[in-house]
């Protein structure tokens, strides 16, 4: 059993925890933050050219920006159950923030997805709120996350809580055409990932983070992309296999195989996938196929990939005092139709 809080300095803490375990890792990005690890983006839906959070947060799985798949929003006064978003503890005191199970559409003119149908989109059901319903309206409440936990379980939870939302969305994406007409019918997989990861210390050696290049690399191509209008998408065969990126050029849609290295191995392993790829999702099959690398390899394997249909186009990497920078090589990009 929750209860909804209505105490104003309460309310006040539990929402500052909440946004500065957004901040404490979030990527500043022009008018937004990436959280890279939880594949979300948010911003301060006022104004977007605010360096900190204020009452409304917009955040989405869109890494430019400009679909938003739900919005956490502090009442004017705390626990009115009339705004979507609340602050509730349980019996122990322990604190979550709730959000209710509706969302406006990200389409003008479209219908919003309510209760039920947010219910039967996402599989969840509703917490068990004392006084979350108003007058003649029961209201739908769901945790986003625990506040009493660490601030990566509170990220990793409002991450979770914004995928849920994003899935709920994408038939009504999907059916207002904003999915290009490569969609497989296996599905997509996520969005890739940037930001670092651990190598546990071994004898004589430090654990270390280590910079997810390959995920940084199609996160910024995923923006370019996306703010010229041009759709990036991953399908995903029933199996599991996952391509790294299916683009909606301008001439044949695009097959892109991304590697972090550009050594013999790192070719062999491109080259096979994107040969493998379109056996296993037939869609793909006239697709153009291009292995995309940080360097050009020995002439003689870009001449054998040739050979084989494949182009290698390359990019740059930069990774300053954590704040990596990728640039793409110019027939690349005309390629994509940039």
């Amino acid at each position: 059993m929750l209860t909804i809080v209505s105490d104003t300095n309460s309310v006040k803490r539990a929402f500052d925890t909440w946004r500065s375990a957004l901040l404490e890792e979030g990527i500043r990005d022009g008018g937004l933050w990436r959280l890279p690890e939880q594949r979300i983006v948010f911003r301060n839906q006022p104004n977007a050219q605010s360096h900190t959070l204020g009452a409304r947060t917009a955040l989405g799985t869109d890494p430019t920006g400009a679909y938003w798949d739900v919005q956490i929003n502090e009442a004017e006064k705390p626990g009115d159950p009339n705004v979507l978003s609340a602050i509730a503890h349980d019996e122990k005191g322990r604190s979550f923030l709730l959000r209710q199970g509706r969302l406006t559409s990200p389409v003008a003119g479209s219908k919003p997805i309510l209760e039920d149908e947010f219910r039967a989109r996402t599989g969840l059901a509703p917490e068990t709120v004392e006084n979350g319903d108003t007058p003649g309206k029961r209201r739908e409440w769901y945790v986003v996350t625990p506040l009493d936990v660490s601030a990566d379980e509170i990220r990793f939870a409002t991450g979770r809580f914004v995928d849920i939302c994003a899935k709920a969305r994408e038939r009504e994406t999907a059916g207002n055409g904003m999915l290009p007409d490569t969609t497989p019918i296996f599905g997509f997989g996520n969005d890739e990932t940037g930001g670092t990861y651990t190598v546990g210390a071994q004898k004589a050696q430090d654990a270390k983070k280590i910079r997810k290049q390959q995920g940084e690399v199609w996160q910024r191509l995923a923006i370019i992309l996306r703010e010229a209008g041009i759709a990036i998408d991953k399908p995903k065969h029933a199996s599991g296999y996952e391509v790294d990126a299916v683009i909606a050029g301008p001439g044949d849609p695009i097959l892109l195989e991304i590697k972090s290295g550009a050594t013999a191995a790192d070719v062999y392993t491109g080259m096979g996938q994107l040969q493998l790829y379109p056996k296993l999702l037939p869609q793909l099959g006239r697709h153009q196929l291009i292995l995309l690398l940080p360097s050009l390899p020995t002439q003689a394997l870009v001449k054998a990939v040739q050979r084989c249909g494949v182009r290698i186009c390359t990019y740059e990497f930069f990774d300053a005092s954590g704040n990596p920078t990728v640039t793409f090589g110019d027939p690349f990009k005309e390629i994509c139709g940039l």
